[in-house]
């Protein structure tokens, strides 16, 4: 019954906090009672905690009382929720329009813009067929999303206004929701108005200051970017001051991992809906390794205290601190992923199909091409399994399981060769992601304070 793998108990900021997994029920307690329910895990009952802390704590069997309650109220140690295994169809697809890019970032897991290929811009029939396909494929869905990606997509930005006008005028039965992942170096006024005028959210890139920014963000030559980029993209924050649909979204390195001091940095420059990643990759000069977790969730801490604090006289968002105590998503959605190779495919230059951006121009993934369909029926059963929470076995008892849903296929991919076997530092990132946005929103909560809810997915994981 007092199974390690239906509570989740940790310290945080001075304080001790404890998560009922399955209800998302979740409690600041005194040190008494956090040590108390660890005992109960420990021993299997009430009787044997009790009588390990009755020493050190007389009045314990007061506390063990008020923890009953809790579990008789189903709000401690509850039931799994019930779930059926969803029919999932496609909704959403990247088209990536251009592999190439003006930008050689360091990190870049698309190598440097051309996926370990020629370099390509996608066509606009190529593009009218992913519409197509998307439409064709996407039974049962009211609502679409397209996101325009690269290398650097604006390199194809006429292909790019042409899909959306195509879209929206062919198939008007349907919601379309677009947004596109920039760099930003090629935005003008005339693009942004553009994007603006047809409701296109967007994700600019930049890893924080021009120090932090220019270590990788970097031209061909090796020259920094963010003196010329910067500029651009406050123009473009500035216009959406009040309408929101952007994301300015960083990625740390093992070299740049000052998380708190990079966030606050773009806080400073006057953004308002800001995303921060980790790098996946196997290089090692870069990497995030086992030995820099301890810094990241100390990092961690120290951001969600300074967000907190900020609230009090200016709402932002930190995509990673959005979790909703009161009313999450849906358990259907928890135990699903995020939909690669089944809900959320990736759209080639040259028409192939792929089960995410990351997975572009693995020829191993590739799924088939929006002339013929899905042709590797068997892949695609496969990324549906991998999609289902409890068929990860390190997933399924694992106290996270409902918030990251677990983890991303593709990282499981690039380090591990298998989208079953989750990438285990990304699990450690993500939990103590977890238990900072557990933290801070009921910090929030307990100060009477909202924050600015999420508008858009801050972008593609890498």
């Amino acid at each position: 019954m007092f199974d390690r793998s239906l509570v989740h108990l940790f310290p945080f900021n001075g304080g001790y906090f404890v998560l009922d997994v399955n209800s998302g029920s979740f409690f600041n307690v005194d040190e008494t009672t956090f040590l108390y329910i660890n005992k109960l895990v420990e021993t299997g009952s009430k009787e044997a905690a009790v009588d390990k802390l009755k020493k050190q704590f007389p009045y314990i069997e007061e506390v063990a009382d008020e923890v009953e309650k809790l579990i008789k109220e189903r709000l401690l140690f509850s039931k799994p929720p019930s779930y059926f295994v969803s029919n999932l169809t496609l909704k959403s697809m990247c088209l990536n329009v251009a592999h190439s890019c003006n930008f050689g970032c360091l990190y870049c897991f698309a190598k440097k813009g051309n996926y370990g290929g020629k370099e390509a811009l996608m066509s606009f029939d190529v593009a009218k067929k992913a519409i197509d396909f998307l439409y064709n494929n996407s039974d049962g869905r009211e609502s679409l999303e397209v996101d325009f990606f690269g290398g650097e997509p604006l390199l194809n930005f006429e292909v790019v206004k042409k899909t959306i006008e195509y879209a929206r005028s062919t198939y008007k039965d349907k919601s379309f929701r677009f947004s596109i992942t920039t760099n930003g170096n090629l935005l003008n006024e005339d693009i942004e108005k553009f994007l603006f005028d047809n409701d296109v959210s967007i994700v600019l890139s930049l890893d924080g200051d021009k120090e932090t920014n220019d270590k990788y963000r970097v031209l061909r030559n090796g020259s920094g970017t963010f003196d010329f980029v910067y500029p651009k993209i406050k123009m473009v924050v500035d216009h959406r001051a009040e309408y929101g649909g952007y994301y300015v979204r960083g990625t740390y390195t093992h070299t740049t991992m000052d998380i708190a001091k990079t966030v606050l940095s773009l806080k400073g420059f006057g953004f308002k809906y800001i995303s921060l990643e980790p790098v996946v990759t196997k290089d090692d000069k870069i990497s995030i390794k086992e030995s820099d977790l301890p810094k990241l969730k100390k990092e961690y801490g120290k951001l969600a205290e300074a967000y907190v604090e900020s609230q009090k006289t200016n709402q932002w968002t930190f995509f990673h601190f959005n979790i909703d105590l009161e009313a999450g998503p849906c358990i259907q959605k928890r135990i699903n992923g995020c939909g690669a190779g089944v809900e959320y495919i990736a759209v080639s230059p040259d028409g192939s199909i792929y089960p995410c951006h990351q997975f572009d121009g693995i020829k191993e993934t590739k799924l088939g091409d929006v002339f013929n369909g899905i042709v590797n029926m068997g892949l695609q059963e496969k990324f549906r399994k991998a999609n289902f929470l409890f068929n990860k076995p390190e997933c399924a008892n694992c106290w996270a399981r409902f918030y990251c849903s677990g983890g991303c296929l593709a990282n499981n991919y690039i380090i591990n060769g298998d989208i079953f076997k989750p990438y285990a530092i990304g699990c450690e990132i993500q939990k103590m992601r977890i238990e900072a946005a557990l933290y801070v929103q009921y910090k929030l909560k307990e100060l009477g304070l909202e924050v600015p809810t999420t508008q858009i997915s801050d972008g593609h994981c890498s």
